[in-house]
């Protein structure tokens, strides 16, 4: 069985965006480009995330340069009424062939509150499950007109629905991924993690008396032909940023988790390898790549949506490092222990290295026996 293969799309691009001056500007044009990339080089989609950009105008920017590439959408669930959302996927899936899916975000307090949605972490996932029952119901339902002189109606695909997408980490989380997901996603770390994420979905699933139909893993990658080169490339993400930048970014980091009560000099790891991390770190040197090793063929590293994990919870910031064979030999055995059927892959500059994993990785993932 083939792994369907995901991009990322977005304009938190750049050669080493998390670097400084290492940002791309917002630009339309490049964009459309990354969106032809993807959709040229074989990708079964990609994700439109929540950055500082409205996902669904991206992904429909994007949509009007493309053929065949879908379009996973970050959506946050009660943030414009089931509806509206409904109308919006009815005219994007009439405008391209049905290519929509949804990416289901329960959100955090600190983003949601901006929106003055102003609700406790586990009653969101409640009101979550009567919204997303809701755009199914309108979504199949199809909308007409308001003005009865002509009797315009958009209808969906037939016999479509959107899929949803998402995740969910506490129980309450998880308990509404088993009643509402299609498809369950986890960040990726080390494949016995994966197993326990994996396990308690489907056992959340099996409770509410259904399955899901994918599980995917969102995941930086850095292939070339030759394992020395894609190990230059990692090196090169802690490189660029530099000692002052990677320390302040973490600093920050643990101010904000520990509510200032620690810094990165008194934050204490879980585990003996991230603390030597720290430990490297705060004595001014970049921790060597060997040092990041993971096991199961995952590298600790920087992306744009997260620093080196430092605290084994929450966003990781994991890599794929290495050649395609080997690369392609770890994901095979991530698919027989854990179910796996997607990824969804990240590497910056987003527009050459998804030229990379379309070369590289797309065919191989495609043929995986």
């Amino acid at each position: 069985m083939s792994i369907k293969t995901f991009w990322y799309l977005t304009q938190a691009d750049g050669d080493f965006p998390w670097s400084p001056d290492g940002l791309y500007p917002v630009d339309g044009a490049r964009q459309i480009e990354l969106a032809k990339t993807i959709d040229d080089g074989g990708f079964d989609g990609a994700l439109v995330a929540t950055w500082s950009n409205d996902p669904f105008v991206s992904a429909t920017w994007a949509a009007s340069h493309t053929t065949r590439m879908k379009f996973l959408v970050a959506v946050y669930a009660n943030m414009i009424p089931a509806r509206l959302l409904a109308e919006k996927a009815l005219t994007f899936d009439a405008f391209t062939g049905g290519r929509l899916m949804i990416n289901s975000v329960n959100g955090r307090d600190n983003i949601l509150t901006k929106y003055d949605m102003n609700v406790e972490h586990d009653r969101r996932y409640e009101l979550g499950e009567q919204y997303w029952a809701d755009f199914r119901r309108y979504y199949r339902e199809g909308t007409e007109s308001n003005f009865p002189n002509t009797p315009l109606r958009i209808d969906g695909p037939a016999g479509h629905d959107v899929p949803l997408w998402g995740t969910g980490d506490s129980p309450a989380g998880l308990a509404n991924s088993g009643k509402v997901l299609d498809a369950y996603l986890a960040m990726l770390r080390e494949t016995s993690f994966i197993e326990d994420k994996f396990a308690g979905a489907r056992a959340a699933a099996a409770a509410a008396g259904r399955e899901f139909t994918d599980f995917g893993a969102l995941s930086g990658v850095i292939v070339r032909p030759k394992r020395d080169e894609a190990m230059d490339r990692f090196r090169a993400l802690f490189e660029q940023a530099g000692i002052d930048r990677i320390t302040d970014v973490l600093d920050n980091a643990v101010r904000r988790r520990t509510a200032g009560k620690q810094d990165l000099k008194t934050f204490t790891a879980r585990d003996a390898q991230r603390q030597g991390w720290v430990d490297t770190i705060v004595a001014g040197k970049l921790p060597e790549p060997n040092d990041l090793y993971l096991g199961d063929g995952l590298y600790a590293g920087i992306t744009a949506w997260s620093p080196l994990d430092i605290f084994a919870t929450g966003s990781s910031a994991v890599y794929y490092v290495g050649a395609p064979d080997e690369i392609t030999g770890h994901v095979r055995e991530l698919r027989a222990r854990t179910g796996l059927t997607s990824l969804i892959l990240a590497g910056w500059p987003l527009i050459d290295e998804a030229k990379q994993v379309a070369e590289h990785l797309v065919p191989r993932f495609a043929d995986l026996d």
